[in-house]
């Protein structure tokens, strides 16, 4: 599957250790231990690398194994088809050494493992991107710092990327025209590459920080996992059957995923947390509330929610459904048009100085400062800070979400003049700063 055909990095590359002793003999159905494996890292990543037993019977696949598996996907167990030959395991703390044991596997038989070891050293953050969809559909990236010099045209990535999601080694993933298979544009350049086929899609992938891929399914509703470690598709959760729901999902940085379905009278939250526990939470609405429009979650499982609310207000308000709660809070009781996003570990939430009603507006008495004035900035661990923002006026009302750096750099794109246009709102606030006149959709920050 896609991971065996993702690209090793070629940065320089520590060699760390040799192999461990194998522990068993083979028999003429079991395989024997693999050849030459080796351990290469870089900061908190690691590739293991290795060759084909040397005798035995015909290799069907391979399990690579990490310990301590904190943080680690499946319980820190790979399970690779036979044409592999490396693994790569992020997410290591730094001053922590880990064991890798790599394992042939036979129709019958498990061989011995082989066993390196690297110690996770501190690196620098690798730099993240921009990506967002233009208004022809292709996928375009952008650095995300300071644009205070001027505004960029980005790179194109790839074209027809309608429901594209990207990793943070700068691979983006597009579902097929058909949806049936998943294309991967690599991000060293070069030709599109299917990664998986046969498969029931819709046309939203999301990705976690660990490489792995997700969709709803289009035959059964249910959110569906392709594991990096190439196992099969999965189900990893589902909406349930809130009726007249308005259903909304999403997959935080960490992989914690999570699908809200709200009716005026009931919410539902299901949620499968990084290590694959999945818990469902149901409450009735003490007072009627509107349909989601608009879903962020943060590593911790807090999510933040975008409704429409009826009437003629036009109110699309954010509000907070804290990790294991059963609640739904509104972030703040006063109107404003609001742009919204969250990292690992905040929320971050643009205002505008005043609001007035749709019906006002379209009446034409609508007369308002709609520049965007101030953001709340709500950490994970129950924290609140207001930074004051100039430079920029809010667009038409409705949902809008943004993207968020792990720094607090928060990207928007605006629809309408005097500010027309994708920005970026520095973590500390101040001046905002444009970064293309262009209209873009789907910002993804990885």
């Amino acid at each position: 599957m896609f991971k065996s055909m993702l690209t090793i990095a070629a940065a320089a590359a520590l060699v760390v250790g040799g192999a461990l002793p194998a522990h068993a003999a083979p028999t003429s159905s079991t395989p024997s231990a693999p050849t030459s494996v080796r351990v290469t890292g870089s900061g908190g990543d690691a590739d293991v690398t290795w060759g084909a037993p040397s005798a035995g019977p015909r290799i069907t696949g391979y399990t690579v194994t990490v310990t301590p598996a904190e943080s680690q996907p499946n319980g820190g167990v790979d399970r690779l088809p036979a044409t592999a030959r490396w693994d790569h395991f992020g997410a290591l703390r730094t001053g922590t050494t880990y064991t890798f044991a790599v394992r042939a596997v036979a129709a019958k038989q498990t061989g011995p493992a082989v066993s390196v070891k690297y110690t996770a050293t501190a690196a620098a953050p690798t730099p993240q991107a921009l990506f967002a969809l233009d208004a022809q559909g292709s996928v375009v990236r952008f650095g995300t710092g300071s644009t205070s010099t001027g505004t960029t045209t980005g790179t194109t990535v790839a074209t027809n990327g309608t429901g594209y999601t990207a990793d943070d080694q700068g691979d983006v993933f597009v579902p097929s025209a058909d949806l049936i298979s998943i294309l991967m544009y690599p991000a060293g350049g070069g030709a599109a590459r299917t990664v998986a086929t046969g498969l029931h899609l819709t046309a939203d992938l999301r990705s976690d920080v660990a490489g792995n891929l997700y969709w709803a399914d289009s035959v059964s509703g249910s959110v569906t996992m392709l594991p990096i470690d190439g196992s099969a598709p999965r189900v990893v959760a589902d909406f349930g059957t809130v009726q007249y729901g308005q259903q909304a999902w999403v997959v935080s940085r960490n992989g914690i995923v999570s699908t809200f379905n709200g009716s005026p009278s009931q919410t539902r939250v299901a949620q499968r947390s990084a290590s694959g526990v999945l818990t469902v939470r149901t409450w009735q609405n003490n007072s009627v509330v509107g349909f989601v429009r608009g879903l962020q979650s943060d590593d911790a499982g807090n999510l933040w929610v975008s409704q429409i609310q009826d009437g003629p207000g036009g109110r699309y308000p954010w509000f907070e459904v804290p990790a294991g709660q059963s609640v739904l809070m509104r972030l703040e009781q006063q109107d404003t048009f609001e742009y919204g996003a969250a990292n690992s570990t905040s929320f971050r939430l643009l205002r505008s100085a005043d609001w007035c009603s749709q019906a006002d507006e379209l009446a034409g008495t609508c007369d308002v400062d709609r520049t965007l004035a101030s953001e709340l900035v709500f950490g994970a661990d129950g924290t609140q800070r207001t930074l004051p923002v100039t430079g920029a006026t809010a667009g038409s009302r409705g949902t809008h979400v943004g993207a968020a750096t792990e720094t607090g750099d928060l990207f928007l794109d605006i629809d309408r003049a005097p500010s027309a246009g994708l920005w970026r709102v520095p973590a500390a606030g101040g001046a905002a700063q444009l970064v293309s006149t262009a209209q873009y959709t789907r910002l993804v920050v990885i």
